[in-house]
């Protein structure tokens, strides 16, 4: 029996239906999907020119703007559809026979985020993934516009970020001006230069403004941008590192040393966020060395490093302090180095150091130490450490295994029973390991010990191999 053919939803089965048939079929679908429609109304209007397209566009992107009437959530569900194909027909329609006047409607479309949030009944995700999807596109788009046709959007995005006021858009902008070309940027920089008395000090035109004179290499527009700004605003680490780049080494120097007092709002990750006096010191001080090392100040570029390693324990740090030296001399002074982090008032940064460096009989020897100072709390750096010692020093290994169990059950930290139970496993696999002689109470009378003081901690006691037996 011949298999029988099925319809196939593709060119050639819709072909097969003929034109009146299709007509009909979209006339009827068009007259309840106003998304539909609206596509379909755009394409015809394509066949006249990109003006009468515009036109279209124009006219529903105004009926949207000037409409006041509430937006349920089944409302909001719909003009998420046709939000969708309005933004699809500006990109791909209008902004593929005209760029520049595709950019300019697709910039008044994600203007429409403001009015359409103060008439929302409740919040909509679905509506506003629509408009950050847009947003992408919209950058790609904006990009592809002549250099010279990109001036034309420059009353268009200010008019975008004056409506932004709570910041739903700041990372479409600030990606903005790295895709300008230098007549955009130029144009765009003037407009926010031109307002910069009238605006608080906010994340808005000051801050546009500096990326675009970053866009632009003018990095002394940057600069005067930068001294424009309250105490509180400035970010002079990233100022000393982008003169540093440029090899202006004694601004930088000036920049870098500028510590900040007090609570700070500076970009971060694009986001105007609160910062503390300590946000970004390591990154500061070892700034500074570098500088100081282009400036031909060597010894106090080491000597900063030194200093900096002294305080932190950073492995790093003192790999790049001992690179800086003559030859032989690392020797003596990675003694000096571990010398200084074995009396460390730190005793776990003093561990890490040890075991990342590494150095486990030097690790070992802080374990063994500092035996009663150990806090099981401190899991994140005595696990870690305790695994990296179980080898070649299982004593140490031993001792910190005892201190994380017994601060968990101590605490009574039940969803970490589990894991106490897996260090247990590890204590009964290392103490046959230990050499005679070793000093400490053997397994069977540590879990004994656990028994009398800890026996209806059951959640435990089951993670234990061979329960409460051990």
């Amino acid at each position: 029996m011949a298999k029988q053919a099925k319809a196939k939803l593709d060119r050639k089965g819709l072909g097969s239906l003929g034109l009146e048939k299709l007509i009909d079929i979209l006339l009827d679908e068009a007259a309840a999907n106003k998304a539909l429609k609206a596509r379909l109304q755009t394409a015809l209007a394509g066949e006249m020119g990109p003006d009468e397209m515009a036109r279209l566009i124009d006219k529903r992107l105004d009926a949207i703007d000037q409409s006041t009437a509430r937006i349920n959530k089944a409302r909001a569900r719909d003009m998420a559809v046709e939000f969708s194909a309005l933004a699809r027909n500006i990109l791909s329609e209008l902004g593929a026979v005209d760029p520049q006047a595709g950019a300019e409607r697709i910039l008044r479309f994600l203007g429409l985020r403001f009015p359409i949030s103060a008439r929302l009944v409740a919040d909509s995700a679905r509506l506003w993934k629509v408009f950050d999807d847009t947003e992408t596109a919209a950058q790609e788009l904006i990009q592809s516009v002549d250099a010279e046709e990109q001036v034309l959007l420059v009353p268009h995005l200010e008019r975008l970020r004056l409506r932004d006021r709570y910041g739903e858009h700041t990372g479409f902008l600030l990606g903005l001006t790295s895709v300008l070309a230098a007549p955009g940027a130029h144009a765009w920089r003037d407009a926010l230069m031109a307002v910069l008395a009238d605006e608080p000090m906010k994340f808005g035109a000051l801050d546009l403004a500096q990326r675009l004179s970053l866009r632009l290499a003018d990095i002394d527009a940057f600069l005067s941008l930068e001294k424009r700004k309250p105490e509180n605003r400035r970010d002079t680490l990233t100022v000393a590192a982008l003169l540093a780049e440029a090899g202006r080494f004694d601004q930088a120097l000036e920049w870098v040393r500028e510590r900040p007092r007090g609570m700070r709002l500076i970009p971060v990750n694009g986001s105007l966020t609160s910062v503390g006096p300590e946000y970004g010191a390591h990154e500061r001080r070892m700034l500074e060395a570098e500088i100081l090392e282009r400036l031909k100040r060597r010894e106090d570029a080491q000597e900063l490093r030194w200093r900096e390693f002294s305080e932190t324990l950073n492995p790093e740090v003192l790999k790049l302090y001992l690179s800086k030296l003559d030859d032989f001399a690392e020797f003596e002074e990675m003694d000096r180095a571990f010398a200084i982090a074995a009396e460390h008032e730190d005793i776990y940064l003093a561990l890490d150091f040890f075991i990342s460096w590494p150095r486990l009989d030097l690790a070992a020897r802080l374990v063994e130490r500092h035996n009663h100072d150990w806090e099981g709390r401190y899991y994140d750096d005595l696990a870690p450490a305790a695994e990296a010692l179980s080898a070649k020093e299982p004593r140490a290994a031993v001792l910190l295994y005892r201190a994380l169990v017994e601060d968990i059950l101590r605490r009574g930290i039940g969803m970490a029973y589990p894991q106490a139970g897996r260090y247990v496993g590890e204590l009964a696999r290392l103490m046959p390991e230990l050499p005679d002689g070793h000093g400490l109470s053997t397994h069977a009378a540590f879990l004994a010990e656990l028994r009398r003081n800890h026996s209806k901690k059951y959640g435990f006691w089951s993670s234990v191999p061979g329960g409460m037996q051990g």
